[in-house]
């Protein structure tokens, strides 16, 4: 039986979908493809020198699936590159215009190249091949292959091998489509059921099991940022507080026997007393890796262990290996790269890098003893790479997304415990992702805002956060808060207010422009006109709305999953221009929605200026920048390298910007300075530009205003405590985002066996 084909000094395994070059030499190489790529090389093979028409290869590759063309010049593209070919000199496959493809190489097949895979599923092939015979018939697989074999067996010369060749290539292909429908299981991926794990005042985030499925791990939050980790035994409910103080603590990983955490970790992000200053000083300005004695934690808490400090490169997604070894991405200028920490030494050391990816995601098999990251390219693609812990690439792939997915947003999966494959959410899609890069959807979760999954050891359940923050939209008049000293008109609104509003209103800081129990913010008046902008969950998806006095509208009908960063308005007023799912799209007022095609991702708008230019963060080969963006001559102008929160450009031509680390700056030309005034007046990522003047609110939640051009800085007013931020202003008129409850609990999704 054949499962491997020669071509130059490529062996092809068809039952493996690889591609290995210069096979038992020192410079090996073994290249996992799609199943699909590798059928269409093989259906090459079957006629090298010919011509394959588009037709007979879609036919035979995607029968009976409607599929783009672009799929199949997808697969010629990856075969291409996994054979060495090149698209111009096209010395092993080559185009023919407007006709189809050929394979320009001799094609040997070996004989009696059985793999156990193709032996396991000769018997399931047999029953197939008889079942045809009875109904005097062939299926589409086989490519006619029968008539090639009767036209072939009345040549004179090599009618049998030719014969044989062709029955082999179809025997293989129905080896393939056998290996695929017996490992495919009857698996139910619709987790329907959902049970409550904890039911308390706090928000709850970043839950996970514990190795052996006897734990539920989860941190729960003192407001907003600061957190503690806890454990919950699934047997008797019993909680542990595993952190012996608060702290900015990230999600977590575990050591393979459950001993261990690592994880990320600042002090705190609050006005937490108990953090001693010397280690508060040492700690609390950047990201650090920590661990935690997990066993030691759930008789007492204790106080996380300091490994690395972020002193040394800044470090994210930290995972254990089975000899204690720990790996985590490190940001070094302005690529991400893999390095690993051994115990007892200093610092960490490289592990694996490529200068033509940033990797933004890792994880642990420890079934394969390797690590899976993901990646983004030069040319803005998503690659899934598998690594060996000895920092050698053993395969990679891009990621081939369905339409449903946006081309450039990030895929953080988890391993898929039962089968070799990943899973990642949505929210409220659930998709499987392959090792080879292929992503299909399994199933459709009926339960919302499920994005953050991780799975139990045998695959059975799901453990998430499910909830939402509950944040309104306020205007609030300026000239309220001019005097820092005198907070009674502030009191005296808001008592005003909720002695008229409804019992679930109580709780408002600032009265609601359009009250709801969902999320309601980022506001904005709409430039000379009276409409004002929010977006809203109100209609159980992100939407952009519009507010006319007091008539509310959903302007975008976005399908699920889909996320809106935020937007701005035209100068005119005539239209908005959103960021969703990393994409551009212009909305008019008569819900007209235009997609701007970009080559990249868009992450947040910061400005819709009178030139057309779009003042944005993007995201180019994995690395963010700060843009400028002329929609009318299609020019893209890079102003900074780095990550950005926020930024606006005043009437001077002066760029305002806060950078990843809450720092203001002003740049002019090319020289960028900090702005001294506001050092240490950062509390929001974002601040508001209007007539010259800069406004924002601080850790404080006192509301402050700054004039770039005169250099004065003065504190407005004071601001409730759960004021988030603010997102506009005009003429004495304030509109701010402000949070009414923050509540997301603990749940576990199974299947119900009813």
């Amino acid at each position: 039986m054949v499962s491997q084909y020669q071509i130059a000094n490529h062996l092809i395994d068809f039952s493996r979908n690889q591609i290995i070059r210069d096979q038992h030499s020192e410079h090996e190489f073994i290249q996992t493809l799609p199943p699909k790529t590798i059928l269409v090389l093989t259906v090459l093979a079957k006629s090298p020198g010919q011509v394959i028409s588009h037709e007979q290869l879609m036919n035979a590759v995607w029968q009976d699936t409607v599929v783009s063309p672009n799929s199949l010049q997808r697969c010629i593209a990856q075969l291409r590159k996994a054979l060495g070919d090149d698209s111009k000199q096209q010395r092993i496959i080559k185009t023919h215009a407007k006709q189809g493809y050929s394979l320009e190489l001799p094609v040997i097949f070996i004989q009696g190249s059985t793999s156990p895979a193709t032996q396991a599923v000769t018997e399931h092939y047999e029953l197939a091949k008889k079942s045809a015979s009875n109904a005097n018939q062939t299926t589409s697989i086989d490519f006619d292959y029968h008539k090639s074999a009767q036209q072939a067996a009345a040549q004179k010369n090599g009618g049998n091998l030719s014969k044989r060749i062709i029955w082999s290539v179809s025997l293989i292909i129905l080896i393939t489509i056998g290996v695929i429908s017996l490992s495919s299981t009857s698996r139910d991926f619709s987790f329907n059921t959902l049970t409550p794990i904890t039911s308390s005042d706090n928000l709850e985030r970043n839950a996970s099991y514990s190795p052996d499925g006897k734990f539920i791990l989860f941190h729960r939050f003192d407001g907003l940022c600061d957190n503690n980790i806890w454990a919950k035994e699934v047997a008797t409910a019993k909680e542990h507080k595993l952190t012996k103080t608060y702290g900015f603590y990230s999600d977590h990983s575990f050591t393979e026997n459950g001993d261990k955490l690592a994880f990320m970790a600042k002090v705190t992000c609050g006005k937490n007393k108990k953090i001693n200053k010397e280690t508060s000083k040492k700690q609390n300005a950047c990201w650090n890796l920590m661990t935690l004695d997990f066993a030691k934690a759930l008789k007492q808490p204790q106080q996380p262990e300091l490994i690395v400090s972020c002193d040394k490169g800044v470090l994210a997604k930290p995972v254990w290996f089975n000899n204690g070894n720990i790996a985590a991405l490190n940001q070094q200028a302005d690529r991400w790269q893999i390095v690993k920490f051994m115990p007892g030494a200093p610092s960490y050391v490289p592990l694996y890098t490529d200068n033509d990816k940033n990797y933004y995601h890792l994880i642990y098999s420890d079934k394969q003893e390797q690590l899976i990251a993901i990646a983004i390219n030069s040319l803005n693609e998503h690659v899934i790479d598998l690594i060996s812990l000895q920092g050698k690439l053993l395969s990679s792939h891009l990621i081939e997304r369905p339409e449903i997915l946006s081309p450039y947003q990030l895929i953080e999966p988890i391993i898929d415990p039962q089968q070799d494959q990943l899973l990642f959410s949505t929210g409220k899609r659930l998709f499987s992702l392959s090792f080879n890069g292929e992503i299909e959807q399994i199933s459709t979760l009926n339960h919302n805002n499920l994005a953050n999954i991780k799975m139990n050891y045998n695959g059975e359940s799901i453990v998430t956060v499910q909830g939402v923050v509950d944040t309104d939209i306020a205007k609030v008049n300026l000239e309220n808060l001019n005097n820092v000293n005198n907070l009674s008109l502030i009191k005296k609104q808001r008592t005003d207010h909720n002695q008229a509003v409804s019992f679930n209103q109580v709780h408002q800081p600032y009265p609601s422009i359009a009250r709801s129990i969902a999320e309601d913010y980022d506001a904005q008046f709409q430039p000379a006109g009276e409409l004002i902008a929010f977006i809203s969950t109100r209609s159980g998806t992100r939407q952009l709305w519009i507010k006319n006095n007091n008539q509310l509208s959903q302007l975008t009908n976005f399908p699920i999953d889909t996320s809106i960063s935020n937007f701005k308005w035209e100068p005119s007023g005539a239209s908005i221009m959103l960021a969703a799912n990393s994409q551009l799209f212009k909305v008019s007022l008569d819900k007209t929605v235009e997609r701007i095609p970009l080559k990249f991702a868009v992450l947040k708008l910061f400005q819709w200026q009178e030139n057309n230019d779009l003042l944005m963060s993007v995201r180019q080969a994995g690395q963010p920048q700060l843009i400028a963006y002329n929609l009318t001559l299609n020019r893209l102008t890079t102003l900074i390298q780095e990550e950005i929160n926020w930024a606006v450009e005043t009437e001077l031509n002066q760029l305002i910007y806060l950078d990843g680390r809450y720092r203001f700056w002003i740049k002019t030309a090319n020289k960028s300075q900090r702005i001294e005034k506001l050092k240490g007046q950062f509390g929001s990522s974002r601040f508001i530009l209007e007539n010259g003047n800069i406004y924002s609110i601080n850790k404080h939640k006192q509301l402050w205003s700054y004039t770039p051009k005169t250099n004065i800085f003065q504190i407005l007013g004071e601001m409730d405590k759960y004021t988030n931020f603010i997102s506009d202003i005009k003429q004495s008129e304030l509109l701010l985002t402000q949070i009414i409850a923050a509540k997301t609990e603990v749940v576990v999704l199974s299947n119900n066996i009813d």
